[in-house]
């Protein structure tokens, strides 16, 4: 296939110029020659014919008395008006013409039109005679003159609304040559966001800055999907690492576990007692953290279909349950109801994973809210509390399997929790965003299912 030769960005922009420009030029000239075409065959008069037929009436009716004065002298293409002591005798003016008139003859300015003159002429009696005339272009039938629109005006608006019409052609024809480039755009960045790149049409634009910027972006997403895709294989190799660890870690801490409740009933002195109990202790631990790895560690459970309101509601036994000894408050606010289709199990322990999180870090007295509700397509349980909020480094690393906070590692945060909300979030192609506002907050974010929602 024959490589597609390319346009430059500039080379668009100026024959968009160039069309336009010449484009308005010619309309202008073949507005032009029609114009004179119509003088020249009779149909319209030229400008001058109304100042000639004004200077005619001149000399008339400076010969005439106001009684003696006769309008069939006067050319129609002529307004006029006979005045004597101010008392106007004859016009064939409109009241408003008429009212510019008298105007300008007493010396008014600012009311003639830029295309009307008048002249004030004297009679023979002293009366004076008001002529007034357009320097425009009237049809040469005076019954046209009478009947139709000014043609000089309207031919005018002709003119304009021609150029417009060709500007906003060339303009629409511009823009969807952009249209055009930026859709293949659009669709670079769908496939990359679906890591794909190699639906990126790289060939398909006909503009050299936008071919030049979708090889880029399908370099990029590449580049992108191969880190990625190397990301995910070295989480799923850390994760079958952890879980054979902690099988074959299972063994010996139930051996552990088994000689030290053996010991636990024999008849131990103090020291012994108490050595034995550290015993049972330490592998009570262990197995807690070998479960919360086996969790974490889990392939996704099956989606289902169910109420919100049976999440909701287990949920909130938990908050209370986790706030009433802590001596922190629980606010419930559930502002949608609907159907969701998820892993119900999952989905509910990574939900108490973040209210734990905020019980544990808000101080007594404080308060942790759980907020329940949709936005667009998605549904969103937001978790805030009136803590310390998260650190600088918390906000960038929380969610990475085994980090603890250091100002906040205790032996009860194994670092599992929020990696498991994480987790299930990407699992049913959602988020899990943490901010300050300005106490911690923890936002689980999952798009609803076109097909279950109404």
């Amino acid at each position: 296939m024959a490589k597609r030769k390319l346009t430059s960005l500039r080379t668009v922009l100026l024959r968009y110029l160039l069309l336009c420009g010449g484009g308005c030029a010619l309309i202008l000239v073949l507005w032009w020659i029609i114009f004179m075409q119509l003088i020249n065959i009779g149909f319209l008069l030229p400008a001058v014919a109304s100042a000639q037929a004004c200077s005619e009436a001149r000399e008339t009716v400076a010969a005439v008395t106001a009684e003696t004065f006769d309008s069939n002298q006067i050319s129609d293409l002529c307004r006029w008006a006979v005045v004597q002591n101010d008392t106007v005798l004859q016009t064939n003016m409109t009241a408003r013409q008429l009212k510019i008139a008298l105007n300008a003859f007493h010396g008014g300015s600012g009311n003639l039109g830029y295309t009307q003159y008048q002249y004030d002429v004297k009679m023979a009696d002293g009366s004076f005679c008001l002529l007034q005339y357009d320097y425009a272009v009237p049809y040469a039938d005076p019954a046209l003159r009478d009947t139709l629109p000014d043609f000089q005006t309207c031919y005018l608006l002709l003119l304009a609304l021609l150029v417009i019409a060709w500007l906003g052609w060339q303009t629409h024809r511009t823009v969807r040559v952009f249209a055009a480039e930026t859709a293949c755009l659009h669709r670079a960045v769908d496939a990359i966001a679906a890591q794909q790149p190699e639906r990126i049409d790289a060939d398909g634009a006909r503009l050299r800055e936008f071919s030049a910027t979708l090889h880029a972006m399908q370099t990029m997403g590449r580049e992108l999907t191969d880190s990625l895709q190397s990301q995910w294989r070295m989480e799923q190799q850390r994760a079958e690492q952890i879980a054979a660890l902690t099988h074959d870690l299972k063994t010996p801490l139930s051996i552990i576990q088994g000689n030290a409740d053996l010991l636990a009933e024999d008849a131990l002195s103090a020291d012994q007692q108490t050595q034995v109990e550290a015993i049972l202790r330490g592998t009570d631990r262990a197995q807690q953290y070998l479960a919360a790895l086996r969790t974490a560690c889990a392939p996704p459970a099956t989606g289902e279909t169910f109420p919100s309101h049976t999440l909701v509601s287990a949920l909130a036994e938990t908050a209370r349950a986790l706030c009433a000894p802590a001596g922190v408050q629980l606010i419930l606010n559930e502002q949608w109801q609907g159907t969701l289709c998820a892993a119900q199990r999952d989905l509910l322990r990574a939900a108490e994973n973040l209210l734990d999180n905020a019980v544990r870090y808000t101080p007594r007295g404080g308060t942790v809210t759980l907020l329940v509700t949709k936005e667009k397509q998605d549904f969103i349980l937001r978790v805030t509390d009136t803590g310390p909020g998260f650190t600088a480094e918390a906000l960038a690393r929380a969610g990475e399997l085994l980090y603890t906070e250091a100002a906040r590692s205790d032996t009860a945060h194994q670092g599992f929790g929020l990696y498991f909300a994480r987790k299930v979030a990407l699992s049913h192609s959602g988020t899990l965003r943490l901010s300050n506002t300005p106490g911690g907050c923890a936002e689980l974010r999952l798009p609803i299912c076109e097909q279950i929602e109404k």
